[in-house]
């Protein structure tokens, strides 16, 4: 067994360990890792299907997604660091929030999922971080 199942196991054990309030938080922090991870490899069919109603709506299908997605992704390029990654409670969503340098873009970008408490993805947004809050 390789890879992200490794990582997912290892977040379980993490969230399992932390404090009670720090449980919930690590938890969405590893959700947003994992979604994350997921757009970087293109594995859009995975986003898809945690997807909520809303969210299939407004992309409309798969190849939608992957089409807007893999466009941004591409322009991107790899993630050269990430430069910080936060939860927060947006009742009644998580909001998981990565700021990342990238090799094509000449300034930081903000990936940001927006979660419900079963892990669905009700937002999304990638969008370059503004010079006031660098």
């Amino acid at each position: 067994m390789h890879g992200p199942m490794w990582g997912l196991i290892g977040a379980v054990a993490v969230a399992a360990c932390a404090p009670r309030e720090e449980a919930p938080r690590t938890a969405m922090l590893e959700q947003g890792r994992l979604y994350t991870s997921w757009l970087y490899d293109n594995q859009y069919q995975k986003l898809w299907n945690r997807f909520s109603p809303e969210m299939r709506e407004s992309f409309g299908s798969v190849g939608d997604l992957a089409s807007f997605a893999g466009r941004a992704v591409t322009r991107l390029g790899p993630e050269r660091r990430a430069i910080g990654e936060r939860v927060d409670e947006v009742a009644p969503f998580q909001v998981y929030q990565r700021t990342a340098s990238f090799d094509t873009s000449r300034q930081p970008m903000l990936i940001e999922w927006s979660l419900a408490e079963d892990g669905a993805v009700t937002g999304l947004v990638v969008r370059p971080v503004p010079d006031e809050n660098r």
